[in-house]
């Protein structure tokens, strides 16, 4: 599978012994074991507003609460109730959840490292691990309690197993890869895209294999099967999962908020797709000497890599509003075609660069590859490592004592055994205390409000129906709900634009 030279014929040998293909997983692992010790991910409150909403969706499913004809969501099920189950075995634990996003994580860069093992070689995969490590946001949405890692983490396994079906024509590998791609789109619909990328591979495939004219069944049939596989799965699971009266909640608040300039314009996070890649631009170049060694080697599977990033910008060019997780779905495959051209000019180091001539075109594609690469790292690294200079090797609960938020987290947590609901725009609040929102309210985002399907009236009947202990918002975010709250209800404590209030007829402070 490797270059037809002597160095390369060693690693053939090698790549018989059951260590090959399993050392290079040793670096998933070891990321997997530097972000848990070192990441400061329980030093933050909160990385993204995203993950209030998220936490507090899964923690009102786990406690019974049915999604979607309750609990409010606009997006797919299969995570949230992925979410649920954690919870409910390791409670509102906001660093239990961001674990379990982490173990996505790993399982993400293990399928990317596999691929690149198996379809090119160890130094390939030594290369796409740094790569998709060094990725802008690639760690901090490694752990955040968040879809975008889980959803693409799906994709690479339903890439994975696509691949082992084109090296051994194994139906089963045809199916599990429908199944992956299929849970992905359950997770995030956005991935949606490469069904199309994924059928027109099946189907280039089987008609390069058919030495003569074939009928249209037995030219189709792979790339049915695998289609037939992904919709019985996603439509099936749909089906009990959201029910049809629930499936407008999905659609609704994207197509209207993708309609709502003014929103996008105003929401400095809601960017294009051009500018959030600006940041991976020593990638993205590296890029185009992996896609040259792959037409030089002919190895067309590879280039699924290319036509998922291409699709994906294609898709984002014209979708609106652009965030910034988005762009993991074009930076990921492109890091590993990247890789393909740093490891191909590894392999010329250990062959000996003097066995090739000096002017041959692929030892200057090799030297342009390591050159990018250092490149690449030479930006990257900078913005990348500093998070991980934490000298606390397992960071204690008392780091949380310097939060702004730590007095809200006490005073509610003081009030929480009286407490049965609590109304609140920030929901990471009342799930760090372990308190339930309306499951109207488990998702009050910004593009939820503008898309029309939340509005102070709302609100107030919430207000007026649950009659919450406790009121978590940010001032003259409401301001009918505000004077509402002068009325049986005081101050309890407020810092900066955000006010907590508690039922009068509950004592203490």
């Amino acid at each position: 599978m490797l270059n037809l030279s002597k160095g390369i014929q060693g690693r053939q040998e090698w790549a018989g012994r059951w260590w090959y293909r399993f050392w290079p997983m040793a670096l998933p692992l070891a990321f997997l074991a530097a972000m848990f010790l070192f990441y400061p991910f329980r030093e933050r409150f909160e990385f993204d507003v995203d993950e209030g909403y998220v936490a507090m969706r899964s923690f009102l499913v786990a406690r019974g609460y049915p999604l979607y004809s309750e609990v409010w969501s606009d997006q797919p099920p299969l995570f949230t109730y992925l979410m649920a189950a954690w919870i409910r075995f390791f409670g509102t634990d906001i660093n239990a959840a961001r674990t379990l996003v982490l173990l996505f994580s790993t399982i993400l860069m293990a399928g990317a490292v596999y691929i690149l093992l198996s379809k090119w070689g160890a130094p390939h995969a030594l290369a796409g691990s740094i790569l998709i490590l060094l990725l802008p946001y690639y760690t901090r949405l490694s752990a955040s309690v968040m879809l975008a890692v889980p959803n693409l983490a799906f994709a690479v396994l339903s890439l994975l197993a696509l691949l082992s079906w084109h090296d051994n024509r194994q139906t089963r590998w045809l199916l599990i890869s429908a199944l992956a791609l299929g849970l992905s789109v359950l997770t995030k619909l956005i991935s949606a895209f490469l069904v199309l990328v994924f059928a027109i591979g099946i189907l280039l495939d089987t008609r390069a294999r058919l030495s003569q004219p074939a009928s249209f069944q037995r030219l189709m049939r792979h790339a049915l099967l695998w289609c037939l596989v992904f919709a019985a799965v996603v439509v099936g699971a749909g089906l009990l999962l959201i029910r049809p009266a629930n499936i407008h909640q999905l659609f609704d608040t994207h197509l209207v908020i993708s309609q709502n300039q003014a929103y996008i314009e105003s929401t400095p996070a809601a960017q294009t797709i051009t500018q959030h890649l600006r940041a991976s631009w020593p990638i993205l170049l590296l890029a185009i000497p992996g896609c040259i060694f792959i037409l030089l080697e002919r190895r067309w599977t590879s280039l699924y890599l290319l036509f998922w990033a291409l699709t994906a910008f294609l898709v984002f060019s014209f979708y609106a509003p652009v965030w910034y997780h988005y762009q993991l779905l074009i930076t990921v495959p492109v890091a590993m075609l990247a890789a393909i051209g740093v490891g191909e000019a590894i392999g010329f180091i250990q062959q000996g660069i003097r066995s090739r001539p000096f002017f041959a075109s692929r030892t200057w594609l090799g030297l342009i590859a390591l050159a990018g690469f250092a490149l690449a790292i030479a930006i990257r690294t900078p913005v990348t490592l500093p998070d991980f200079y934490h000298p606390p090797a397992i960071i204690t609960r008392s780091v949380h004592d310097a939060w702004p938020e730590q007095m809200f987290l006490t005073k509610m947590s003081n009030h929480a055994p009286q407490t049965h609901w609590v109304l609140t725009t920030l929901p990471m609040y009342a799930f760090r205390v372990g308190l339930p929102a309306p499951p109207f309210l488990a998702v009050s985002s910004g593009k939820r409000i503008a898309a029309g399907e939340l509005n102070e009236t709302d609100m107030i009947e919430i207000f007026d129906q649950y009659k919450p202990e406790q009121v978590l918002i940010r001032r003259g975010e409401y301001p009918l709900l505000e004077e509402r709250l002068k009325v049986g209800y005081r101050l309890l404590y407020s810092r900066g634009k955000r006010l907590l209030y508690l039922r009068s007829d509950l004592k203490g402070q």
